[in-house]
């Protein structure tokens, strides 16, 4: 008799890839902060615009991270790359409360179902390559 393979994905796959799209967001972060820091130390005023540049580099981040997850997993990209954008969403609101950043729940909860479906869609495209 022939074993067939089977098609799903199983849950230790799945969490591989989540953690494999996780590093490639915190590194994306990380060299965020370091050139934000480097330009404030330059002199530049950013402070406006602080909030803005949070939301989007979230939004790469999850986008990044979704690609590698995606490509990592090769099938049913888009709930990996939804598992993964709810994971830096929930990483990141945890981390804010604990800095006691005050937050929204209305405005988080619309930003994380915004990076749930970024991350749906690049998911989706991460297989495809």
């Amino acid at each position: 008799m022939v074993n067939q393979e089977q098609s799903g994905m199983n849950l230790r796959h799945l969490i591989k890839s989540i953690f494999s799209g996780l590093k490639y967001s915190f590194y994306l972060i990380f060299i965020t902060i370091l050139l934000l820091v480097l330009t404030y130390l330059m002199g530049w005023d950013w402070s406006k615009y602080e909030q803005s540049i949070y939301e989007y580099a979230i939004y790469t981040a999850i986008g990044l991270g979704a690609l590698a997850a995606g490509y990592k997993s090769k099938t049913k990209g888009w709930m990996v790359g939804s598992l993964l954008a709810l994971s830096v969403w929930l990483i990141f609101f945890i981390i804010g409360r604990i800095w006691g950043i005050e937050q929204n729940i209305n405005a988080g909860m619309i930003n994380g179902l915004i990076g749930i479906i970024i991350g749906a869609v690049v998911g989706i495209i991460g297989i495809n390559l």
